[in-house]
């Protein structure tokens, strides 16, 4: 789920869903006043899936210069079946009017741990690049505008924009395959 608009302090329950990852950086509470209402991301999964999800925790070491820029909302999962990884799921909230700079430096953040770039830093870090990358949302964003971020995303997490062509509330979607979970 995209652009939740839901406060940090009043998440919501689903029946027959669990929530397995959240953010929402911009409203903390009901209370706060914030010249941006809409943000917020989430993930649910529905408890008769076979699928299991674990959310993914990143720690970004600059963030003073992602929350001055005030880009979005991102969070993550694993999606395992049978202990396997089949996936990585995101959900993405890019604010409306976002710098192509620092759309690239949000997702690269997020991202780097699956790109061949962190082999640079630690050729410990074990990287399956069988498993796919899913980020999913609204990214807020006009493509012909965003080619270089676009093509950034590309180049690095090699994902591939899927848009929705019309207006919509499913926004774009990146994706690295689609087949996902038709093979199992």
């Amino acid at each position: 789920m995209s652009e939740t608009w839901i406060y940090e302090d009043e998440l919501i329950n689903v029946e027959s869903f669990q929530l397995k990852a959240f953010m929402n950086k911009t409203l903390k509470s009901k209370n706060d006043q914030q010249e941006r209402k809409a943000s917020g991301v989430a993930i649910y999964r529905n408890l008769n899936s076979v699928a299991d999800c674990t959310p993914i925790h990143f720690t970004v070491h600059n963030t003073r210069r992602l929350q001055d820029t005030g880009t979005g909302d991102i969070c993550m999962t694993d999606i395992t079946i049978n202990g396997q990884s089949r996936c990585i799921l995101s959900s993405v909230h890019i604010h409306p009017g976002v710098d192509a700079s620092h759309l690239k430096m949000f997702l690269f953040s997020a991202l780097i741990k699956y790109s061949e770039t962190s082999l640079l830093i630690d050729e410990e870090c074990h990287i399956d690049k069988d498993v796919p990358i899913i980020v999913m949302g609204d990214f807020n964003a006009d493509i012909k505008r965003n080619e270089k971020a676009f093509g950034f995303m590309k180049k690095h997490f090699d994902l591939n924009m899927v848009p929705t062509n019309y207006p919509s509330t499913l926004g774009n979607s990146y994706q690295l395959f689609i087949q996902l979970l038709q093979e199992t």
